[in-house]
């Protein structure tokens, strides 16, 4: 089975468990940038938080890797996952942000909402 079909297959049996581990090594190992990224912003919508956390982390990997990301395409998924409701969704986007920072000389606005909360509630 070729690239494409594994990835198809990995996405049709949409078993979260298998998903988070299989984006960061698809992420890590594949030398389809296109493919990688399509993958990363698919799973950022996933239901399963993990499942998108993984995916922030696997955009990290492909911007260290690679030294490119479609930014339109990316920077809004990143933006929308480091609001999300989930704290690790949150934090692997923080990391993400950092390494497209580094990687790409990206730029976000990170705020800690947790600092936030904390500082609010004081």
């Amino acid at each position: 089975m070729d690239a494409i079909g594994v990835v198809e297959a990995a996405l049709e049996r949409d078993d979260p468990v298998e998903l988070m581990d299989w984006i960061l090594e698809f992420a890590g190992e594949s030398g389809d940038r296109d493919l990688v990224e399509t993958c990363c912003l698919r799973l950022a919508r996933h239901r399963n938080a993990m499942v998108r956390g993984n995916a922030m982390l696997g955009l990290g990997h492909v911007a260290r890797r690679f030294g490119r990301l479609d930014a339109h395409r990316v920077k809004r998924v990143i933006d929308n996952a480091l609001h999300d409701g989930s704290a690790y969704v949150r934090e692997q986007a923080r990391s993400a942000a950092e390494d497209l920072r580094t990687f790409l000389d990206w730029e976000f606005d990170i705020t800690d909402d947790e600092s936030s909360d904390h500082a609010a509630q004081m």
